[in-house]
């Protein structure tokens, strides 16, 4: 019987602002016991992955995992693998933050735990050809990317059982296949089954090396992994599998590197694993690669896959504007910080670490996993992008205009010290309004949007799924969740959205292009001529007491009589609590709570309180204005099952509306962004 190496590679990740329960659920379901596992079993030798944000976490709360850890490196069983420290997607961020964040987890490691790492796991295994020149000048020696990878680039799947040489620019990387086979096997099947894939490897030519990695949730964080790896002894089996047949070796990716020669030299297009380019796809491209899928199976079986493409990761910036505008930005505060390097200045570094936390990957898509629809992952790091912009910030009113998110409208934003806020010609919307003392945007919601996974809803179940891989059918965690996610947005979720209502007739202005005016030193003037709906012009200023002002004036030449809705869309994301709540005209508001539905009359000044994090936005309003307030509710794939996920609160405030030929018609609003404490 020929020898087989296997080679596992685990990897381990909580993302910057996951719930405190979360990473000491994770802990105790997967993190810890594994270790133990390991700690049980010497003969398992593996590298390990686990990502800056977790082990920041682990070394505050549990300091002895970090020792035993060492232990476990000291005596080589454990080979530490490196990252970007914050998990960014290396090819979406700048190339000063990769090398950066690339040093600056291996110097914690090798502080730490004892070693510099020589291998980098590479975010969600988003691979660009540019990429090689990026990590061998950062000092990585090789990483390990998805055999779809090699597929796509024209290799045969039974070419992959090695590892191979890459380069960028002549600088050269060592790359291993992660193979398919082995991450649906592991943990969900009979560990016999991975011996008898393992023995048809092994039978099919000498010194062939074959990859498992993975994450190290599905040990026990997915649904039904710790039962089924701990409880009901897989991991066990799987080792008493492993040392039966001795034939099957287990090398760290070093010793791999050491023993055996590159297969060859390889050139891989952009890719990732092949469930990422198909969540990438907006949702009639999802449902034409299913449908070639099923028609391929049905000759070429599982290697169907491989003779399709789905998308790009960077597709996911184009699907949600949302994601794209964080990114833009986060450029942008790059741009900014690192074109006056200051690596002795304490205050400089925190603004780097605040931006290099900002660029965790989780935030940017939706797949699987909630990711963008998961509200307090963006403001985490809506969090850290506010502060190193507010650092940025120069310490006057400023305006600065552009195509500031690349969308190919241009963009303005207006800031202080206290605030900033984001607007585009697209609809003369508020894209962002930055609170920068609570560090909070208050236009951090989410559209409401098509995903390819609503039409499944209907004949998805409650519940169940323990123990199946995260890849398996669609499952609810309650009842009803079809009908809500039928219930689509036509104009996004921004603020300052408008309509105009006449003889029955509503003109929405959200869709038009404004143009900018010329304003004063500090406003922002937009307009757009009259049609079905009078001329509006829009004017943001800095009011008198340094809040933000937005003015309408609406002119005509003719007499009208109609409606002025003005829609704010604010993100306040926990829709039931005690303390929060919507006060109007000074009171708490009837329900009070953020996601109820009600009407209130005759309002001229609302908040929106947080006082548990200290947080209120008060709305005041030169006449009073009907006030319609509703949840924003959207419904998303999670690794859980489909779930309802508060967006935060659509106010509408609409106003009666008379204007006369060539006289203007106006209203103000003022927003504040402050404490908890009543404003004056």
């Amino acid at each position: 019987m020929r020898n087989v190496t296997l080679v596992v590679i685990v990897h381990d990740h909580q993302p910057v602002g996951n719930f405190d329960g979360v990473f000491q659920q994770a802990y105790d379901d997967a993190y810890e016991p594994f270790l133990a596992f390991l700690e049980r079993h010497p003969e398992l030798r593996l590298a390990l992955h686990t990502s800056g944000p977790l082990l920041q976490w682990i070394a505050l709360h549990h300091g002895e995992y970090l020792k035993r850890m060492r232990a476990l490196v000291d005596r080589g069983q454990i080979e530490l693998w490196g990252g970007g420290f914050f998990e960014p997607v290396l090819p979406s961020i700048p190339e000063a933050d990769r090398r950066g964040q690339i040093r600056a987890m291996a110097e914690w490691l090798e502080l730490q735990l004892g070693r510099a790492p020589r291998g980098l796991w590479l975010t969600e295994r988003v691979w660009e050809p540019g990429l090689a020149s990026s990590l061998a000048a950062a000092g990585v020696e090789y990483t390990a990317v998805d055999d779809a990878h090699f597929v796509a680039a024209g290799f045969e799947r039974d070419e992959l059982w090695g590892y191979f040489r890459t380069e960028d620019q002549g600088l050269a990387l060592n790359v291993f296949p992660i193979h398919r086979e082995l991450r649906y096997l592991i943990p969900f099947a009979d560990p016999d089954q991975t011996v008898e894939f393992l023995r048809g490897v092994a039978e099919g030519g000498e010194g062939r090396i074959a990859v498992l990695g993975d994450d190290g949730e599905k040990f026990g964080v997915w649904p039904g992994t710790h039962a089924l790896c701990f409880d009901q002894g897989w991991l066990e089996r799987f080792v008493a599998a492993l040392t039966a047949n001795p034939w099957i070796e287990l090398r760290t990716p070093a010793e791999a590197v050491a023993q055996f020669d590159a297969l060859g030299l390889a050139y891989l297009p952009t890719a990732s694993y092949h469930e990422m380019q198909e969540w990438s796809l907006p949702p009639r491209g999802q449902a034409r690669y299913h449908l070639a899928l099923e028609g391929l199976k049905r000759e070429f079986g599982d290697g169907a896959h491989d003779l399709l493409r789905g998308g790009h990761w960077r597709h996911f910036q184009v699907r949600y504007p949302e994601a794209n505008r964080l990114h833009k930005r986060m450029l942008r505060a790059s741009r900014m910080l690192w074109a006056e390097p200051r690596e002795a200045d304490p205050s400089w570094i925190e603004a780097r670490t605040r931006l290099w936390r900002a660029q965790c990957n989780c935030p940017y898509w939706h797949g699987i996993f909630g990711g963008l629809y998961l509200p307090h992952l963006r403001s985490a790091v809506y969090r850290e992008l506010i502060a190193a912009e507010a650092f940025l910030s120069p310490g006057s009113p400023h305006v600065e205009r552009g195509d500031l998110d690349l969308d190919g409208a241009m963009d303005a934003v207006l800031e202080t010290t206290a605030w900033a806020a984001w607007i585009s010609a697209n609809g003369g919307r508020l894209w962002a309004f930055d609170d920068r003392i609570g560090m909070w945007n208050y236009g951090d919601t989410l559209a409401r949007r098509p995903e390819y996974y609503h039409r499944q809803l209907e004949e998805a179940g409650v519940g169940g799924g323990e123990g199946q891989t995260i890849h398996a059918g669609i499952r609810l965690k309650e009842p009803g969740l079809a009908a809500l996610a039928a219930q689509y947005d036509t104009h996004g979720r921004d603020s300052f959205l408008d309509s105009w209502t006449e003889f029955g007739q509503v003109t929405d202005w959200a869709p038009r292009r404004f143009a900018f005016e010329e304003g004063g030193p500090f406003d922002l003037v937009l307009g757009f001529p009259e049609g079905d709906a009078p001329a509006l012009v829009k004017r943001y200023g800095v009011d008198p007491g340094g809040a933000l002002e937005v003015e309408y004036t609406l002119t005509s030449a003719r007499a009208r009589l109609g409606r002025l809705t003005v829609e704010l869309n604010l993100g306040l994301h926990v829709p039931e609590a005690d303390d929060r709540f919507v006060e109007v005209e000074g009171e708490p508001a009837t329900p009070p709570h953020l996601g109820a539905r009600a009407r209130h009359d005759a309002v001229a000044r609302s908040a929106f309180v947080d006082r548990w994090a200290d947080r209120r936005l008060d709305v005041w309003t030169d006449r009073k204005a009907t006030l319609d307030r509703a949840p924003i509710e959207t419904v998303s794939q999670s690794e859980g099952g489909a779930e309802r996920v508060f967006q935060g609160v659509e106010a509408r405030y609409g106003f009666a509306v008379a204007i006369e030929p060539g006289k203007p018609w106006r209203v103000r609003f003022r927003l504040a962004a402050g404490r908890t404490e009543k404003p004056a």
